[in-house]
């Protein structure tokens, strides 16, 4: 049985030049979705340690799948949330 995979560290994700994710909802169905500032966790946090911090704005559910969003300085695509600065964020 596998277990849960380790994802990437805000610290090896910063190396990379990106500063931003991409949080969706944990629930396929919901679709909901946004973008957020990584700059309030340091270098050591996992993405997957985050995932249980957030709540779907949309549905409730708690838990979200983060990853990196390579294009977090560019304008916002049309349809997504910014979430901003908020310490519990839809996902």
């Amino acid at each position: 049985m596998m277990g849960h995979q380790r994802k990437i560290t805000l610290g090896e994700m910063r190396e990379m030049g990106v500063r931003g994710l991409l949080v969706y909802c944990s629930v396929y169905r919901c679709g909901h979705w946004g973008k957020i500032g990584a700059d309030r966790w340091p270098d050591d946090s996992c993405l997957s340690d985050l995932e249980a911090l957030f709540v779907c704005q949309a549905c409730g559910i708690k838990g979200g799948d983060l990853r990196p969003d390579f294009e977090w300085d560019r304008r916002p695509i049309r349809g997504s949330q910014d979430l901003g600065r908020r310490s519990e964020a839809a996902g």
